[in-house]
């Protein structure tokens, strides 16, 4: 008996047709898919190439096993890297640090740069990821795997990704230039984030990290140069002589120099020691418009370069450099103070009166700056609001963190000037290791208007090599009709005014 018959059925010409169109409109799908996504990566490609001002917000640090500095100071190394790229703008170290949130709006930069570092053993993982401020477009991610062992190469890496990215041009790092020690390197950094800490003991720690860098690694130039200015930078601070501390100044920037021809960062050392110390005007210029040109983004360079015009009395040009660091750091207390001074030099106090203000905004527990927003509103007309300042700092107590010169010029410009004079008096018999350095007690000279003994405490001071000299021209209370003036600027061997 048969048995029964197997039969197959086929799908109708309708199932069929059903299922291509399924697989047609899948695909169709899959392909607009990926035509936008495509498109997405092209438009950020685009968007990306038409960044021209970037802020490299602080890396976060997810390993927890890190100190304070390593995140602060890898994030300051890629500013410091970008800062040399032709055609970008990059925001200065401190207002990058200082942001907050939403606040990064008020850089008026068009991306910024976030990242963030663990490490597992012995190696890196870097992610970074940039954004477009207007309208906080994702422009791009990346992230990269490195030793632990060479930060100096990770940072070097991620500035040229960040670079390529936004098409710009970065010069190549020479073949020839010498790659420090891990030991020398991580000294290094530390010294850096101590330097950005901008108080009296941090400058105290970050001068001997750096002489632990360049003890570490003799050939490491950055070392040499950074510690040249922190040594100035502590000079200038009121924490050291220059006699004692700025020919050693002068002997590290000079070996970076020799080290290393074309190392931008040791040619801007060695133009500051130049213009502060050595008062060669000319090899000054020379070297920090060398340094201003190579690192067209470093408010730091170009505020060094503004201060040279100061030193000449080139105010408007010293104003329009200092105007440029400005932008590029514009939550700077001491680019601010610098450009309250220029506009005092101008004879246009009022002017000065905001700048002075914002430093004193940015660093409310500066008495320096609360006794320079003083002097700026009494040269302003502003005797009042000068007054209240004192007797705040005075009523606080942080008067105390000032010279005692400080407060008596200003009582004696508000004719209380018994102190003042006192002080002067008294100075006339201390031991020299007891003085303040001699450009103060000229100063106090000046508030009380003894021209005498103004001019016998400037000699003084340029016996000291004082590194506030090459700006006393730019002083109000000096009078510049005054014959000694202009024996002073023939001495300084600075031009007569309006010689320029």
């Amino acid at each position: 008996m048969p048995g029964p018959s197997l039969s197959i059925e086929t799908p109708t010409a309708p199932v069929r047709s059903a299922r291509r169109l399924w697989v047609l409109v899948a695909a169709g799908l899959l392909g607009a898919v990926l035509l936008v996504w495509v498109g997405m990566l092209w438009r950020a490609r685009v968007a990306s190439a038409q960044v021209r001002s970037l802020a490299v917000l602080p890396f976060t640090d997810l390993t927890h096993q890190n100190e304070d500095w390593f995140a602060s100071s890898f994030t300051g190394e890629i500013i410091d890297h970008l800062s040399h790229a032709a055609g970008l703008q990059v925001i200065g170290r401190t207002s990058a640090f200082r942001i907050k949130g939403d606040a990064v709006k008020q850089l008026a930069v068009a991306a910024t740069l976030e990242g963030s570092i663990s490490q597992t053993g012995d190696r890196l993982h870097i992610a970074l990821a940039m954004t477009r401020t207007a309208d906080g477009f994702h422009l791009w991610s990346t992230s990269f795997e490195r030793p632990a062992t060479d930060l100096n190469g990770a940072i070097q890496d991620v500035s040229d990704a960040v670079a390529r990215r936004l098409q710009v041009h970065m010069p190549p790092v020479a073949a020839h230039r010498h790659q420090p020690s891990q030991q020398a390197y991580t000294a290094y950094l530390r010294g850096r984030y101590l330097f950005d800490q901008a108080d009296g003991e941090a400058l105290n720690h970050a001068q001997e990290r750096l002489e632990e860098a360049t003890e570490a690694d003799p050939n490491f130039v950055p070392g040499w140069a950074w510690l040249s200015i922190v040594r100035e930078y502590r000079v200038a601070a009121g924490m050291a002589r220059p006699n004692r501390v700025m020919p050693g100044s002068r002997d590290a920037a000079e070996r970076a120099v020799a080290l290393d021809p074309e190392s931008d960062i040791a040619h801007l050392a060695l133009g500051i020691v130049k213009l502060q110390y050595d008062w060669d005007w000319a090899a000054a210029k020379d070297e920090l418009d060398r340094a201003a040109q190579a690192m067209p983004s470093s408010a730091m360079a170009l505020d060094w370069h503004a201060r040279w015009f100061r030193t000449q009395g080139r105010i408007n040009e010293a104003l329009a450099e200092t105007q440029r660091a400005l932008a590029l750091d514009p939550l700077s207390a001491a680019i601010s103070s610098d450009e309250a001074a220029e506009y005092v030099s101008l004879n246009q106090p009022d002017r000065a009166v905001p700048f002075a203000q914002k430093a004193v905004n940015l660093n409310p527990g500066d008495a320096a700056a609360w006794a320079k927003l003083a002097n700026v509103l009494w040269l302003a007309g502003q005797q009042e609001k000068s007054r209240q300042i004192v007797a705040d700092l005075r009523r606080s107590g942080a008067a105390a963190k000032l010279p005692a010169l400080v407060l008596a010029s200003l009582d004696a410009r508000m004719g209380e000037p018994e102190i003042a004079r006192q002080l002067l008096n008294e100075a006339e018999d201390l031991p020299d290791d007891e003085l303040l350095p001699a450009v103060e007690y000229a100063g106090l000279a000046a508030s009380l208007e003894d021209w005498d003994r103004l001019f016998s405490w400037t000699e003084e001071a340029y016996g000291e090599r004082d590194v506030e000299l090459p700006y006393w021209r730019g002083n109000p209370l000096v009078p510049k009709s005054d014959p000694r003036f202009e024996a002073f600027l023939a001495q300084m061997n600075l031009p007569a005014p309006d010689a320029h």
